[in-house]
């Protein structure tokens, strides 16, 4: 017997019986500064994504659902392999999966001393690299011509693709059509047998506009456009992230936890929501209670996730 179960039942014997002690409970000015702290939290978590997410139009917030393989080109060895590893961790925690050695690479990472020069030679010569003529699988003409011509230090463009959720096969439509979608109800939540998964990303980095940005927090910020749908024109100035590597260097020093509750929420939500906002909802709900947790504030302090965006 444990020494603290000894002394309760010495207790037990030698005193009167006794109504048992109630635990304190929080005062009502304890129960209000939760639930404000709470709500902090779901507006903050919601106007991040709002910020930081950029999906193509008519499409839901996409993710790898095959292992991510990555390449490193025009960098020395060992800077490369740095980069390399540094994503691969980086997925890892989000809850991706990493591909073996001598995988296909669907993250193919450049640098360059001329961003412009090598994103626009690269549209050349494999334009439908960038704009395949499925529906749906990448952003505008506009978005595209910024790629080219941005003077950006990084710069990148992600491809996705409607698959079926069952078999994970390419929901193949033409330009202009959309994949054909079942919606499902399930309980009280609605799905779809399309979800969009990552299918490629192409990432250029100008080493002559790094600014001698820290190798790691470099290969941090890779990571996040290389995990995930990031609008490069996002005003994120008000929020805790790597992606204002270039606009406040001093205050960034690698990926925030905004970032990695982001990616880990992105990869433990369930991909099926039926359009963009309910997929959105469901990301930011997993987003929230990771924040609340390390707040350690209950869910309910916070109030309810609208019926059919809680994951299961």
């Amino acid at each position: 017997m444990s020494l603290s179960a000894a002394l309760a039942a010495a207790l037990l014997l030698t005193s009167a019986p006794q109504a048992a002690p109630q635990p304190p409970q929080p005062s009502t000015a304890e129960l209000e500064a939760i639930i404000v702290e709470g709500r902090r939290i779901e507006e903050a978590a919601r106007a991040y994504i709002e910020e930081v997410g950029e999906p193509p139009r008519g499409t839901r917030l996409a993710r790898w659902n095959r292992p991510v393989c990555i390449s490193m080109s025009n960098m020395q060895p060992r800077f490369a392999q740095f980069v390399i590893d540094r994503i691969a961790a980086n997925a890892l925690d989000a809850g991706a999966d990493v591909g073996e050695p001598g995988c296909k690479p669907n993250v193919i990472i450049l640098a360059t001393t001329d961003g412009p020069a090598l994103a626009k030679k690269l549209v050349k010569e494999v334009g439908l690299g960038f704009r395949p003529a499925i529906n749906h699988t990448n952003l505008d003409r506009d978005a595209l011509s910024d790629f080219q011509n941005s003077d950006a230090a990084v710069r990148w463009w992600n491809v996705v693709m409607p698959v079926t959720t069952d078999t994970g096969d390419v929901a193949i439509t033409l330009r202009g059509e959309d994949p054909r979608q079942v919606t499902v109800r399930d309980g009280s939540r609605l799905r779809s047998n399309i979800r969009y998964d990552m299918a490629w990303t192409i990432v250029i980095i100008d080493m002559t506009k790094t600014g001698g940005a820290p190798f790691g927090t470099l290969a941090d910020y890779v990571s996040m456009v290389s995990l995930a749908q990031i609008d490069p024109d996002a005003d994120l100035s008000g929020q805790s992230t790597v992606m204002n590597l270039f606009r406040n260097p001093v205050e960034v020093d690698g990926l925030s936890q905004w970032d990695k509750d982001y990616l880990a929420a992105l990869y433990a939500a369930p991909s099926d929501r039926v359009n963009g906002d309910r997929q959105e909802a469901a990301v930011a709900h997993s987003l929230i209670q990771q924040r609340r947790e390390r707040a350690g504030l209950e869910d309910a302090a916070a109030g309810d996730t609208p019926p059919g965006d809680a994951p299961q």
